[in-house]
């Protein structure tokens, strides 16, 4: 029943008079979470999106969609409390709005009017408590059977079978074709994917999707990973290595086309079948990158199922009952804190990962010029996205004037004390302290724009000085943004001292980077840092996933135990195998 239509046509003239018309173009906030419950709307024409506001970019926060003749907010009429979630103009809307006050005072006033209003809020709200109550049902009770969860997980299981046993050069073959086909396609899908998600550098995708594709590939080209391996003539075992089966695989926003290149290429090496759950603002490339690899596994006569991909929108809980089907071997969680945490309380075994804040270290032997250039190419690539990237500096005080002017002849800024005042208030959210949503990923000198700071010429960078006494500043905080902290310490153990509080305040085992040459300085920071990857004169971005070092090229990154994860890992294809392991006496002979 559209909401006013128990009024006759008086009674809706005077409910007129008590309202007035707003509209909101697509993408903007119509209320947001935690501000004071003044009204409510009644969309009249267009599509309202229900958020939670989360600093978890890569967690889909959505908790429904309301459509023309709905409400919005009307919970604020009848308590006044503060709005439990955001709406977010989905498409062009158009709403009438009425105020509590008003509507306090058309009850005075009409009291009949005021009623049949009443009734149409009463109505609403017990439909929404009723649409709740089936979802939270759907929660608890993630082991019903749906039944494209089950044909999906059913068909992956047949294509694991029926393609464990290929030959090692088959494989390759196969791998082969889609790394070079999608690397082949990455300007195309870098552009798509700027488009689709809003965040991210063109030029920049295109390099992170030809180094997951062809990379990965050629690291993993010739490796063994079926059957008995030689034994080992010192210890005298051997291994056997064999493939665990369906994988369950979650796909960030931030990073989409490059992970899902990724995660096929080391489950397929691995001789697995996976899944994929997309976040729904990349869906459109995620479905063009699968259709590919789907053509190219058919053309080699490799069964088409052993890449699937939830096509549509999907729901929490039909994410939940993946992550939890017995059928489901293993999930590679990358995402949010709260959908990893998800998959290591499914009862499945999972490979997460964890927040990234690497601190960076500058000691008072580096190059302070060539280090800023490096922070610089690390926090500005892709916007500064990936995880791993450099976000707090702290530099020894005898490099730290050298060091700026690095800074700002490579292509930063230095912000003022009261540029950083309005700076913070209009980037960063008040209640989290983290970065607002919609400043992820953006280009440096929109998000200054919008701050009101201007200086002359390009630059890539925002750099703010901070107190080193001040770890509880949003500047602290991971910023996944072309965005950089800047603290100043007396020498190199203060510096290791306030690195390590920075990362254990937040994300802690992941990256920690150090700026230096001296060798015994290098190795005392790697013992303090609880981290996964200490990065040695190396930028974060490029450096975490194993461009210019020693590390396995990966975009699944283990922060173990440090940050509630089962490994450390650059994760790779061998983290997708069962390795048996045959033990024979070290004495004598069998």
């Amino acid at each position: 029943m559209p909401f006013s239509s128990s009024l006759n046509d008086q009674e809706r003239s005077v409910f007129n008079t008590y309202i007035k018309e707003i509209n909101f173009p697509r993408g903007a906030r119509i209320l947001r979470q935690g501000d004071p419950g003044d009204g409510c709307y009644i969309i009249d024409k267009g599509k309202v999106r229900l958020e939670l506001d989360t600093t978890e970019t890569n967690s889909d926060s959505t908790l429904g969609f309301l459509e023309e003749g709905m409400l919005l907010g009307e919970f604020s009429i009848l308590d006044q409390l503060p709005r439990s979630s955001s709406g977010y103009a989905e498409t062009d809307v158009s709403t009438r709005f009425i105020s509590t006050h008003n509507f306090k005072n058309l009850c005075r006033d009409h009291p009949q009017v005021g009623v049949k209003i009443l009734t149409d809020f009463s109505r609403e709200i017990v439909g929404k408590i009723r649409v709740m109550n089936e979802r939270m049902s759907g929660f608890l009770h993630t082991d019903d059977v749906d039944p494209d969860v089950e044909e999906m997980i059913r068909d992956a299981g047949q294509a694991f079978r029926d393609f464990m046993d290929w030959p090692e050069d088959k494989v390759d073959a196969v791998l082969k074709e889609i790394a070079e086909t999608i690397a082949g396609r990455a300007e195309a899908f870098a552009i798509e994917t700027v488009a689709e998600t809003g965040m991210g550098v063109v030029e920049h995708k295109i390099m992170k999707i030809q180094f997951a594709a062809l990379e990965v590939y050629k690291e993993m080209t010739g490796k063994h990973t079926r059957g008995l391996d030689s034994i080992d003539p010192e210890i005298k075992t051997q291994e056997i290595s064999s493939p665990v089966g369906v994988i369950f695989g979650l796909i960030p926003v931030t990073n989409p086309v490059s992970t899902i290149v990724f995660k096929v290429l080391i489950s397929l090496k691995s001789r697995n079948a996976i899944i994929l759950s997309c976040h729904r603002n990349a869906m459109g490339v995620c479905n063009t990158a699968g259709e590919i690899i789907q053509g190219i596994l058919k053309k080699h006569g490799a069964p088409v199922n052993l890449l699937q991909w939830i096509k549509v929108r999907g729901s929490r809980k039909k994410t939940a009952m993946y992550m939890t089907h017995p059928d489901i071997s293993l999930t590679l969680a990358t995402g949010g804190p709260s959908m990893v945490k998800a998959a290591y309380s499914s009862g499945n075994p999972a490979i997460g990962v964890g927040m990234g804040n690497a601190p960076v270290l500058v000691c008072s032997d580096a190059d302070p010029d060539k280090v800023a250039e490096m922070a610089i190419g690390s926090k500005s690539f892709d916007n500064g996205i990936i995880c791993g990237s450099d976000n707090n500096l702290v530099v020894v005080n005898s490099v730290r004037e050298a060091f700026i002017a690095g800074l700002e002849r490579h292509g930063a800024i230095i912000l003022t004390p009261s540029e950083k005042t309005r700076f913070i208030a209009a980037t960063f959210d008040a209640e989290s302290n983290h970065i607002s949503k919609d400043k992820v990923g953006q280009d440096a000198m929109k998000i200054a724009a919008e701050a009101a700071i201007e200086r002359d010429g390009e630059f890539r960078l925002i750099v703010v000085p901070e107190d080193k006494d001040h770890l509880e500043s949003q500047m602290a905080n991971e910023k996944l943004a072309p965005i950089l902290s800047l603290f100043t310490v007396d020498d190199e153990e203060e510096g290791m001292a306030l690195c390590k509080s920075i990362i254990s305040k937040e994300g802690t085992g992941h990256t920690a980077i150090i700026h230096t040459h001296d060798k015994d300085r290098i190795q005392a920071f790697g013992m303090s840092m609880p981290a996964s990857r200490i990065l040695v004169n190396t930028p974060g971005t490029q450096g975490c996933i194993g461009i210019g070092n020693g590390l396995l090229p990966s975009f699944t990154l283990g922060c173990g135990t440090y940050a509630g994860c089962s490994t450390t890992d650059n994760v790779s294809y061998r983290n997708l195998l069962n390795i048996k392991r045959i033990a024979y006496p070290i004495e004598g002979d069998v």
